[in-house]
């Protein structure tokens, strides 16, 4: 494993003036925790009551999404004309979902309906030829697709030469040449009037569905009964969790949580996830992952058909299937990120604003994957790319303030293709141009600010752990769930006392775990992958360490503590001011 591990500034932020301490007497909340609102952008009261009421009456009605008339028109004489319908989606969590979501409501209306998704390693991403075909041999006459389509003019233009319509929604950035559908649901689309353009792509089915079950006037109930599939697809995805998305997320998380679907009850009790209420760390980093594993170790459809099974045997066994995939996935993933991370050492690429590295024997399925740990790892915008294809296939995951697909477009001339938004992509490069493309988005950052680039850790508010009393964890509570736009918070306390004997736990004892006193209280915290930081504590002296950690709720054999998951500690005497 390399040891290059970037320093990180802890940018504090001053302390609470008097607007915090009346915002806080107007929510009855303490100076830290109006702080951290104030921090977040929030001016006055109001602004907090309108963020943290996500009731579904506020959810934007589809009228306004681009095509979404004739794109309901089309499915309607459908139904009506017994035409068979495909639905084309895509291998992650947001594309399964929303191919769940629109093959659901389909045949609740009786349409006759397949599906298509493409294979990540053979097909990759976007409408696939062989879908088309697919199409074809199945006698469809129209193909409605989920979270791809937006750039896939020469997929379009075979589907329209063989008789098949094809409507598109989708979420992803657009080119100014579109393709030739019959109707573009994306709220993307330039001139587009819907009020909250960064749906993720199971949204914007969610919105097909709701225009067209409301055009054939059908229950409520059947709208609702999607929710779930929503909101895992749109905590699973990259897309900003504020505005609309973050009350999709919270009605989804509840829908989750009353378990009603067999293969989300049969997943998470396979996930050892218990019968309290599922959160959005279970969604990201227990759930999630196994609908991805169907994706990046076989095929996608493995995924639909547990979140389509209404048998519990046969989702049982279905989710068994996912999370022995998921364990090889994590397999595939370790050896993967090892061999990226050595490689951006040897060659420096850590050095460059973006980090762009290449190798064969990289599997399609986890280059995303590993593009974050380097991304986290090195606090840089990364994009790995597997060799094994000609033009080579990447993945890159973005950092605050950098826009990657605006980068992708300043080196569209190096690039066999590209689609995504600003905090995901995938591409496509000939092999030979590669560090071409690496020269060109590294010339794009170098015209960005220096702060962009410096691995740093936002602080929210100082805090003695006195401060994390149960309103404040109340209001944390209020402000999931947490993601892109909306992260968690960050805090810092200084002059820590650590308790107790520090020790590491682990198979390969990698974890830091200890006990942490300021004020009059002492809380349990947890460092993951710091167990070297075990010699720098020293237990029973006051004030010996500064932390900067988010704050989470744990559960252990039934009991619910409150517990700090430390991001970066320091002596008193390391400044950990940027």
């Amino acid at each position: 494993m390399p040891t290059v591990v970037p320093s990180h500034n802890w940018n504090l932020p001053d302390p609470p003036g008097p607007e915090a301490a009346q915002l806080g007497r107007e929510l009855g909340l303490p100076a830290a925790a109006a702080g951290l609102l104030l921090r977040r952008g929030f001016a006055t009261a109001d602004e907090v009551r309108d963020f943290l009421d996500t009731s579904p009456a506020r959810l934007h009605q589809p009228d306004t999404l681009p095509d979404i008339e004739p794109a309901t028109d089309r499915i309607i004489a459908a139904l009506e004309k017994n035409e068979r319908i495909c639905v084309h989606g895509d291998y992650d969590v947001d594309g399964v979902t929303g191919t769940v979501l629109l093959l659901t409501v389909l045949r609740r209306l009786g349409g006759e309906v397949v599906y298509y998704l493409p294979h990540r390693e053979e097909e990759g991403y976007g409408i696939s030829l062989a879908g088309v075909e697919f199409c074809r041999e199945q006698g469809a006459t129209l193909l409605v697709t989920v979270d791809c389509g937006s750039t896939d003019i020469a997929a379009v233009a075979a589907a329209r030469s063989a008789g098949i319509d094809v409507v598109i929604t989708d979420h992803h950035e657009v080119k100014p040449e579109l393709p030739g559908a019959l109707a573009l649901v994306n709220p993307k689309r330039p001139g587009s009037t819907y009020p909250w353009p960064e749906l993720a792509g199971v949204g914007v089915a969610f919105k097909l569905a709701w225009r067209l079950l409301s055009r054939l006037e059908r229950p409520r109930e059947e709208l609702t009964d999607l929710l779930d599939l929503v909101g895992l697809g749109t905590i699973a995805d990259v897309v900003p969790l504020r505005g609309e998305n973050r009350i999709l997320a919270r009605l989804g998380l509840a829908a989750i949580t009353a378990n009603r679907r067999p293969g989300l009850k049969a997943l998470r009790e396979v996930a050892g996830i218990g019968k309290g209420a599922v959160t959005p760390y279970h969604v990201g980093y227990v759930l999630g992952p196994r609908l991805n594993a169907a994706g990046r170790v076989d095929h996608a459809r493995h995924a639909v058909e547990l979140l389509l099974a209404r048998d519990p045997d046969e989702a049982a066994g279905l989710a068994g299937v996912l999370n022995e995939q998921n364990n090889a996935r994590r397999l595939v993933e370790k050896r993967v990120v090892n061999q990226a991370l050595d490689e951006v050492e040897r060659r420096g690429l850590h050095r460059r604003r973006v980090i762009v590295v290449g190798r064969i024997g990289w599997p399609a399925g986890v280059l995303g994957l590993a593009a974050s740990r380097l991304a986290r790892q090195f606090g840089r915008p990364s994009i790995v790319v597997s060799f094994d294809d000609e033009p080579a296939r990447g993945s890159g995951r973005s950092v605050n303030g950098f826009d990657l697909y605006a980068a992708l477009e300043s080196a569209a001339d190096h690039l066999a293709g590209f689609g995504g938004h600003r905090y995901a992509a995938g591409v496509k490069v000939e092999r030979d141009r590669v560090e071409d493309f690496s020269a060109a988005v590294n010339r794009h950052a170098d015209a960005l600010p220096d702060h962009v680039f410096q691995p740093s850790l936002d602080v929210d508010a100082v805090v003695t752990l006195d401060d994390l009393d149960e309103p404040f964890a109340g209001l944390l509570g209020e402000l999931e769930p947490f993601g892109a736009e909306n992260r968690e918070p960050l805090f810092a306390a200084l002059g820590v006392e650590v308790t107790g004997w520090p020790r590491c736990i682990g198979r390969q004892r990698e974890h830091l775990t200890f006990r942490a006193r300021s004020g009059t209280r002492e809380l349990d915290a947890i460092a993951w992958g710091r167990s070297a930081e075990l010699p720098n504590l020293e237990p029973g002296v006051p004030a010996s360490l500064d932390i900067c950690f988010n704050v989470e709720k744990h559960t252990w054999q039934g009991r619910t503590t409150t517990r700090l998951v430390v991001r970066d500690m320091r002596t008193p005497g390391q400044s950990p001011a940027a």
